[in-house]
């Protein structure tokens, strides 16, 4: 996520924004896959219905900003 959201070098960086909102979005995606995905992938962690929801409805945005990227 960092090298793909880098602020100045990254393939899916936004060079229409600042600076900082360019890195402020790399954090988000680290952020995201480092609290959601990383976990799942070295344990079994449960999952309350409503924060399943929440995780969705994340995800859903995040993949809207990769696809507006395209």
């Amino acid at each position: 996520m960092r090298k793909a959201f880098h602020p100045e070098t990254g393939p899916l960086a936004d060079n229409d924004t600042l600076p900082a909102e360019r890195e402020a979005l790399m954090h988000l995606f680290a952020g995201a896959i480092g609290s959601y995905k990383n976990p799942h992938s070295h344990r079994r962690v449960k999952i309350e219905p409503k924060e399943s929801v929440e995780m969705i409805v994340l995800a859903s945005h995040l993949l809207a900003i990769v696809d507006s990227r395209a």
